[in-house]
């Protein structure tokens, strides 16, 4: 039997931008508990603050819950730990940022880079 995708919706803090992160199969909960605490201990706390995350129970899917008042330096400050996850590449990142009374949501693909030639 294959899992039904469920759109899953978080809801967000009023006046904080996002990150969201919507990954594909991983290989059990310790993966995932690893990064969780990678994200909570070394995100800078200017930049935002780990939610957590949601995953289905069978370990096909699941998404990353990150808050702050910049998406887009939140997630440059999430990068270098994102890329140390391998199941990660070719997840779908989405950035919210609330702006006044307007929301502007940009979406794209997560690539890991390379970082052994730095």
């Amino acid at each position: 039997m294959k899992a039904k995708k469920v759109n899953i919706a978080h809801e967000t803090t009023l006046g904080k931008d996002s990150v969201l992160i919507r990954f594909g199969a991983f290989s059990g909960l310790d993966e995932i508990h690893r990064l969780d605490s990678r994200l909570f201990d070394e995100l800078p706390p200017h930049t935002g603050k780990h939610d957590g995350h949601e995953v289905a129970i069978d370990d096909s899917h699941g998404t990353l819950f990150t808050y702050g008042n910049n998406a887009e330096e939140l997630f440059k400050a999430m990068q270098p730990i994102l890329n140390d996850f391998y199941f990660l590449n070719g997840a779908a990142v989405h950035l919210s940022f609330q702006k006044e009374a307007k929301t502007l949501e940009l979406e794209f693909d997560f690539e890991i880079m390379d970082n052994s030639n730095q």
